[in-house]
């Protein structure tokens, strides 16, 4: 028999980032071996809901422009390019997991939103990856 080994970008969120001079920011989001959601799409869509309503795509466009603002950018836009895990499956054994899951992406892609900024704005062209921490 085989090990099924998981694969290592399995816990990573990845997050780029683009600055432009017209004022907004675009979020796409997508997850690992799905399309790419639409910019256009609701906050609240498939993008992945939180507890409180707004989803990644929301999450992602606050924290960025968050850190453009206390960067002193906050006239500039951009777009954020951001990639997530898979989302978690609906029935687990333990029905919090999924819960506790969502909650540990959506802290790792503001971390790499905020992340993916600031890089830009030194003048670094890569993305930024961030691990997702499980949670406690």
């Amino acid at each position: 028999m085989t090990r099924h080994r998981r694969r290592g970008g399995d816990r990573t969120v990845h997050a780029r980032f683009s600055v432009r001079e017209a004022p907004g920011i675009t979020v796409t989001v997508s997850h690992d071996g799905t399309a790419p959601g639409a910019a256009d799409e609701p906050p609240w869509g498939t993008a992945g809901d939180t507890a409180d309503g707004t989803g990644l795509a929301g999450a992602a466009l606050h924290t960025a422009q968050r850190a453009l603002a206390e960067a002193g950018r906050a006239y500039l836009g951009g777009r954020v390019e951001l990639r997530t895990p898979r989302p978690a499956a609906r029935g687990t054994c333990r029905p919090t997991a999924p819960g506790t899951r969502r909650r540990a992406v959506r802290r790792a892609a503001d971390r790499a939103v905020a992340l993916a900024v600031a890089a830009c704005l030194r003048g670094d062209a890569a993305g930024v990856r961030v691990h997702v921490r499980p949670s406690s």
